[in-house]
């Protein structure tokens, strides 16, 4: 994912996803035969009501740069009333990260984004869309010019909790007033009851996701049938 002179920009939310991400790839900056550049992007979505303090100390003690974006995110959609708070809100950071990344150089974002959302996603999708697709673990983005990398999309959620709270890291997660009550909350609970019956639904369905033959698609079945039935005319 990350190759020789990349300027990798972390976007960092507080939570344990990207400060465990964050330490690896500064452990990972030292050790590794390739060289490259690192640094992060904290937005603030409460417009500078969040408490950055400790994680200003952690970004210090790795020697990663950290860049502070204040934007008054929470605002916007309460004012708004927005229907899909969650999908504004990652339009919003979506837009503010990769305009950051233009601004400091930047060609790379590295997301948080592990195994459970990864499975989640497509789940949302599933239930809301028709569609069985997930975001991509390494994505060109050509509008910005920037590639958008997930390198922890096979580690679970369980696993990062576990790592963040064993090396006591400053897990600052900004409190929003919707997560409780969204759609992927509820699709955290659904994939919770599937692993009582179904224990390694998790890597199922990301192989799955990666083994999805065009023969076996109805779409396939359809256009194979109607060219049949044109021979046969």
């Amino acid at each position: 994912m990350i190759r020789s002179n990349d300027n990798v920009m972390i976007g960092l939310s507080g939570g344990k996803d990207s400060l465990v991400l964050t330490l690896a790839l500064a452990v990972l900056k030292k050790k590794s035969p390739i060289k490259f550049n690192l640094t992060a992007c904290l937005i603030d979505h409460s417009d500078g009501a969040l408490n950055t303090e400790k994680i200003k100390d952690f970004m210090n003690e790795l020697e990663v740069p950290l860049h502070i974006i204040l934007h008054p995110t929470f605002k916007i959609i309460k004012d708004r009333e927005e229907r899909s708070p969650c999908s504004l809100c990652a339009n919003l950071r979506r837009g503010i990260l990769a305009s950051t990344a233009n601004e400091i150089g930047s060609n790379v974002i590295a997301l948080g984004h592990n195994k459970d959302d990864a499975v989640e996603t497509i789940l949302l999708n599933l239930f809301y869309t028709g569609q069985f697709k997930c975001f991509h673990p390494n994505l060109y983005m050509s509008r910005t010019d920037v590639r958008a990398i997930r390198p922890l999309i096979y580690v679970e959620e369980n696993n990062i909790s576990c790592e963040a709270n064993r090396l006591n890291l400053p897990v600052t997660n900004i409190t929003c007033g919707y997560s409780e009550t969204s759609k992927r909350k509820s699709a955290k609970k659904i994939l919770s009851l599937l692993e009582d019956f179904a224990p390694d639904i998790k890597s199922n369905v990301m192989h799955a996701l990666k083994n999805v033959k065009n023969c076996d698609t109805w779409m396939h079945t359809v256009l194979n049938n109607t060219s049949a039935e044109s021979d046969l005319k």
